[in-house]
C-alpha cells in the first residue's frame, strides 16, 4: 500500500511533465552514488536514478563485480570510480548549493525510484556527470 502511494504521488505530481519537458522543483537530501540521489517535495521523500548515465558502482556489490569484467577492471578499481564519481556530484551539489534544484520527470523504473534528468538551476547535472563526472552513457 506504501509503494502504491508514493507511485500515486509520483505521477499526480509529474503528471503533467510525461508531455512536456516541465521541471519541478526538489529539495535535494542526499546522494546515495554518482547516478542515485534522494529529493524531498513537501515531506515526501524519493530516490531519484538520473536517466542517461551509469556510474560506477560504490561498494562490492555483485553489479561492481561485472563492471569490474566488463571493463577489464579490477573490484577497487570500479569502486574507487564510483566514489570518485559521487564526490564530484557531492562537490557540484556544494558549488550550487544556493541555486534552484529541480528535476525534469522521464518516468519510474522497476524499482519504483523516478527517473529524470536533474538541474541546478540551468545546469544540467546528468550531462555535465557524463562529461567530467566519470559516468558512462547508459
Amino acid at each position: 500500500m506504501k509503494n502504491f502511494l508514493k507511485i500515486s504521488l509520483f505521477l499526480l505530481v509529474f503528471s503533467q511533465a510525461t508531455f512536456a519537458d516541465v521541471r519541478t522543483p526538489v529539495e535535494l537530501v542526499r546522494i546515495s552514488d554518482g547516478d542515485t540521489v534522494v529529493a524531498r517535495i513537501d515531506k515526501n521523500e524519493f530516490k531519484i536514478r538520473l536517466i542517461g548515465i551509469d556510474c560506477y558502482e560504490t561498494a562490492k556489490i555483485n553489479r561492481a563485480y561485472k563492471q569490474a569484467y566488463q571493463n577489464n577492471l579490477s573490484i577497487d578499481e570500479v569502486v574507487d570510480k564510483g566514489l570518485n564519481s559521487k564526490r564530484y556530484l557531492e562537490e557540484l551539489y556544494a558549488q550550487n548549493k544556493n541555486s534552484k534544484t529541480s528535476i525534469e520527470f522521464k518516468g519510474l523504473d522497476i524499482y519504483n525510484r523516478v527517473l529524470g534528468v536533474l538541474y541546478f538551476d540551468k545546469l544540467n547535472v546528468n550531462e555535465n556527470l557524463k562529461l567530467h563526472g566519470g559516468c558512462m552513457m547508459y
